[in-house]
């Protein structure tokens, strides 16, 4: 049995930013319970995952393979020094999957001077290639809000003219050679790296004796495929019913948070899973609670009818690997619902995953260090010891919150139609609100206790401080932004003299409640000028963002997580932990 890696960091800079680090954790995973066929069927479902790697570099930025395989070619003729700042510079990039960070939206910057870089490159023969990409090094470069989804020349006027196709997820838009616009999607634009995860798929089939999960995989290949919206949603509808306890989540689009132009454009990846079942019990109290949070709900327009078959299901899970959108700088998915698409959600049901085992490596790099240096030290010796818990607890109700609610009869469909790139933002507000209401709700069913719903808050609170270490761009930071500032306006949350905070509860849960209503109500009438209001008037860059930044300081901005090799060898089950990063960089 090999030993887990230790946790490592490494220092970064981008422009007009303090010095940061980014911090890298091995991932547990319970291999020693797989038996050797469960170990084959992981591993081929593995490298599909990989293989949607490609495709999300791609659609982030096109130049980071040329950046990767520059850095590769100086790196022979550089000084040991140098070649330090190479390798650190390169785990950065393998991190995030781009030249940049989402939090701050900036390209981290090449630690050595320019000029030794160009005789670098003249040395390797590579100075058209330093040419390329010098901007990504030394220069500020801007996050593209479109990416590679869109032509950056591409009008409002153009999209609406191309009807309906366009606005399909997986389809990436490219002015021809005639100045006019087409549309391809995904799984036609790299038929190769589709081809081959089918092919592993294909592997893995013939090694499940789980039905479900073998007739999810067979649509899962034709998704691949064909990428018709058809098959997506046979897909989705297979994946939402089968009951085996090994998974993979893989799409050429899901997420749309890399889309900050329309919200529309989903991102590659892909996840391989294995359920935890020591909350089973949990799960079931929670996802037992849902109609009357539906009925409850503070908003308008409420699901009154409920199919039990189009319940959402909940899933803690263990990870083996993830790929693509999961691989980025410097927020780590801790849930999600799952599938985006709302007719599915809204017909079929949704499931809601809470990555356990990852979460607790994200948690090992960073500790009690932010409870440490904004709790008052009385509320830190009540719920110190379940932070972990209690946030892990509000991302599952978080992520059942996606999945609630209707829009209004002017105003169906996605609501992101009517919102545009106020979206995400809005929704994430809604999901992060939904988890605090439902907390209560929970403490009222006794499906929880109240030190765990106050943990569950006080993480929540932690969360909304860490973001005012940061101008609010980007869709859960703005969400947590605007929570703070409204309940520092609503007396919610109050400040002491040594700089901590604590909540006042007894205007805290009114607060959260009529916040919700609000903004479920903004959601489901699909009005723009009131998300936009909303948002203008409690999403800003807090006066203090310099202190916080200071006290936030020790925290790793970048979570890179190394993921174990699981292998059979002779008919026995085994592990160990490669440089996960350099077999993405590989792909």
């Amino acid at each position: 049995m090999e030993t887990i890696p230790q946790p490592y960091f490494l220092p970064y800079r981008q422009h007009g930013e303090p010095e940061h680090r980014a911090g890298f954790a091995a991932v547990d995973f319970p291999w020693q319970e797989l038996s050797s066929s469960e170990a084959e069927l992981l591993h081929y479902l593995c490298l599909a995952a990989e293989e949607m790697n490609e495709m999300f570099c791609w659609q982030f930025c096109p130049d980071t393979s040329i950046i990767l395989h520059f850095l590769d070619t100086i790196s022979p003729y550089a000084n040991e020094h140098e070649g330090e700042s190479l390798s650190s510079y390169r785990h950065l990039l393998l991190l995030q999957n781009a030249p940049w960070s989402l939090q701050p939206r900036k390209n981290h910057l090449l630690e050595i001077e320019e000029g030794r870089v160009k005789a670098l490159a003249e040395q390797a023969g590579s100075l058209d290639a330093f040419l390329q990409i010098r901007r990504y090094l030394f220069d500020l470069v801007p996050v593209p809000g479109r990416c590679s989804f869109y032509p950056p020349d591409l009008t409002d006027e153009e999209l609406e003219s191309l009807g309906s196709p366009a606005g399909e997820v997986n389809r990436v838009l490219f002015r021809g050679n005639d100045g006019g616009v087409d549309t391809i999607r995904n799984e036609q634009l790299f038929p190769e790296a589709c081809g081959r995860a089918a092919d592993y798929l294909r592997k893995a089939r013939e090694l499940s004796d789980n039905i479900s999960f073998r007739l999810y995989l067979d649509a899962k290949i034709t998704e691949l495929e064909t990428g018709s919206l058809e098959a997506r949603r046979v897909a989705d509808y297979l994946w939402i019913r089968h009951d085996s306890p090994i998974d993979i989540v893989i799409s050429t689009a899901l997420e749309v948070y890399l889309d900050a132009w329309k919200n529309n454009k989903g991102a590659a990846c892909a996840a391989v899973t294995r359920i935890d079942t020591k909350s089973d019990r949990l799960i079931k109290d929670l996802l037992g609670l849902v109609p009357e949070l539906e009925a409850t709900a503070p908003w308008t327009w409420k699901r009154s009818e409920i199919d039990e078959h189009c319940l959402p299901r909940l899933k803690f899970v263990d990870v083996l690997l993830w790929s693509g959108d999961y691989v980025t700088g410097p927020m780590t998915v801790g849930a999600q619902s799952l599938p985006n698409d709302e007719w599915v959600g809204k017909n079929i049901g949704t499931v809601n995953m809470v990555y356990q085992n990852t979460g607790r490596a994200v948690h090992s790099l960073s500790g009690s260090i932010l409870a440490d240096q904004f709790l008052p030290r009385e509320i830190l010796d009540l719920v110190g010891t379940s932070l972990f818990e209690g946030g892990q607890l509000h991302s599952a109700l978080h992520e059942i919150g996606h999945t609630t609610g209707l829009q209004d009869p002017d105003h169906q469909g996605e609501a992101s139609i009517w919102l545009g790139g106020e979206y995400s933002t809005l929704e994430e507000l809604r999901a992060e609100l939904f988890g605090m209401w439902a907390c209560e709700k929970a403490v009222s069913a006794s499906v929880i206790n109240r030190p765990l719903a106050d943990a569950a808050h006080y993480a929540m609170l932690l969360t909304m401080l860490r973001s005012l270490a940061f101008v609010p761009d980007q869709a859960h930071t703005n969400a947590r932004n605007i929570m703070f500032h409204y309940f520092e306006e609503k007396r919610a949350i109050v400040s002491t003299t040594e700089g901590r905070f604590r909540y006042d509860f007894a205007l805290l849960h009114p607060a959260v409640e009529k916040l919700l209503a609000e903004v479920g109500d903004i959601k489901a009438s699909g009005n723009l000028s009131a998300a936009k209001g909303l948002k203008e008037r409690f999403c800003y860059d807090h006066p203090d963002r310099k202190l916080f930044e200071e006290k936030t300081r020790a925290l790793p901005l970048g979570r890179g997580l190394i993921f174990p090799i699981v292998e059979v060898r002779d008919g026995e089950v085994s592990c160990r932990y490669d440089d996960f990063l350099h077999r993405l960089g590989e792909k």
